[in-house]
């Protein structure tokens, strides 16, 4: 038996969605399986399943791992104990979708590297993500779906990247856009501000003040956002509404960047990041001010000092 697998998920559910990604791409070019470590938000919203979980043994140990985040050595160790032949792979180089004749497993997040984009192909990924039965007859998906391309929305990504608390006591990789940005951004492409709907994650209602309340589940370790029945994760509806839009100003968000790249009715503007702050991090406040442009390419994720390519750009470039 050959495989990938992602030994460890990485982040929620956008970040999640990236090595998925990669995997599936992996698997389908080299004639391999696709193992998970566990079921995912994917499992309930999108229609298609070309993977299999790991052993419940397997699924146990690795998910127990979780509480050593930084020592992905140890869940390699894992994963030989069952596969005495896996090897790890390099996500994030040139050689990235090479078939080394065995089981690999990788613990990155895979977004860092020009390569991992290339390999893929957006009709595949379009395919593989196509929302289930089961989503399309939620209230939700009724209801954006028959307003599909009918209006405009603004994301901003807030949540924890906004909280002082937080970022006081743990790494954190983003910074917070500014509002002034937006509205910039919306007189420089000819868009009235209120013509524009925000959706969010500002629960305190901070920045997007007329935010309506929402329900708001828990999220565990590995198969992440807990599901209802009813509204199935809580982000959806937020998720649905960019996906419908018919024009969007995302944010720097992996949320966003999926919910436009896979959108059939959106005209996409993404911000460029390119100055790192961190909101409440030594009483500093600070957001930082930024240039949208037209398209979805420019990357989300700004780390100081890494590129993603060999031209130092920072973009997402997947062919057609």
């Amino acid at each position: 038996m050959s495989f990938i697998m992602p030994s460890y998920w990485i982040g929620r559910f956008g970040n999640r969605m990236y090595q998925y990604a990669y995997a599936y791409t992996y698997s389908k070019k080299n004639n391999i399986d696709l193992l998970l470590p566990s079921e995912w938000e994917g499992s309930f919203l999108f229609k298609k399943r070309p993977f299999n979980i790991v052993e419940k043994s397997l699924y146990d140990e690795l998910s127990n791992s979780h509480t050593k985040r930084n020592h992905l050595n140890s869940r390699i160790d894992i994963v030989k104990k069952y596969y005495d032949n896996v090897s790890e792979i390099n996500v994030n180089s040139y050689e990235c979708y090479n078939y080394i004749g065995h089981p690999v497993i990788f613990s990155n997040p895979c977004f860092y590297h020009e390569a991992i984009f290339s390999g893929m192909n957006k009709k595949d990924l379009i395919d593989i993500f196509e929302f289930s039965d089961f989503v399309k007859n939620t209230n939700s998906y009724k209801y954006w779906s028959s307003r599909a391309g009918q209006y405009n929305v603004a994301h901003l990504r807030r949540d924890d990247i906004s909280n002082p608390e937080f970022n006081k006591n743990n790494i954190q990789w983003y910074s917070t856009i500014s509002l002034n940005s937006y509205y910039k951004a919306f007189d420089k492409f000819g868009f009235d501000k209120n013509s524009i709907e925000f959706v969010s994650d500002d629960y305190i209602k901070k920045w997007h003040k007329d935010r309506s309340d929402s329900i708001r589940l828990g999220w565990s370790y590995p198969e992440g956002s807990e599901y209802s029945k009813d509204i199935v994760f809580d982000w959806l509806d937020d998720f649905l509404k960019i996906y419908f839009s018919k024009n969007v100003f995302r944010a720097n968000s992996s949320f966003s960047w999926w919910a436009c790249f896979l959108s059939p009715t959106a005209n996409v503007f993404s911000p460029v990041i390119n100055e790192y702050k961190v909101y409440g991090r030594n009483e500093s406040f600070e957001e930082i001010d930024v240039e949208f442009i037209e398209g979805n390419s420019p990357h989300w994720f700004y780390e100081p000092g890494v590129y993603f390519s060999k031209n130092e750009k920072r973009e997402i470039i997947i062919n057609e």
